[in-house]
């Protein structure tokens, strides 16, 4: 470490204006897959769902950061299932609790067809977060 007129010194992330656009996509990134749960009635379950969409695509999410290659980032079959089948236990562990009727229906139909409308749309965000990280990684460059 060398003082602040003679060269680099180690210096916090935070500093960093990559790091903090990185931190803002991350924000919203959750900010999007938090509304789309709450438009589907599901607020009670979301800091779960958020839980488990971190832990299945948090080593993912990391390692396509890290690529300095773009390319457009398409889910696999298996991410599809685990998102509906995580979407299915978070809502049926809350189903007893009151509803409007529109968002019950909702949720009902959402039961129904494996939750392929949320799920598709969490994907969504996940694609997005990942592309505007790559434009990031270009510009920095």
């Amino acid at each position: 470490m060398t003082s602040k007129s003679g060269g680099l010194m180690n210096s916090l992330p935070i500093e960093s204006i990559h790091w903090r656009e990185r931190l803002k996509q991350r924000i919203g990134l959750e900010a999007g897959i938090l509304r789309a749960l709450i438009r589907w009635g599901m607020a009670e379950s979301a800091s779960d769902v958020c839980r488990g969409l971190e832990e299945h695509f948090g080593s993912t999410l990391e390692s396509q950061i890290e690529k300095t290659v773009t390319r457009p980032v398409r889910h696999s079959a298996a991410d599809r299932v685990f998102v509906r089948d995580l979407l299915r236990e978070a809502y049926l562990r809350t189903r007893e609790i009151p509803r409007r009727s529109v968002t019950q229906e909702r949720l009902h139909d959402g039961l129904l067809t494996g939750f392929d409308e949320l799920s598709h749309q969490i994907l969504l965000c996940y694609e997005g977060f990942l592309s505007e990280s790559s434009a990031l990684d270009e510009k920095a460059a």
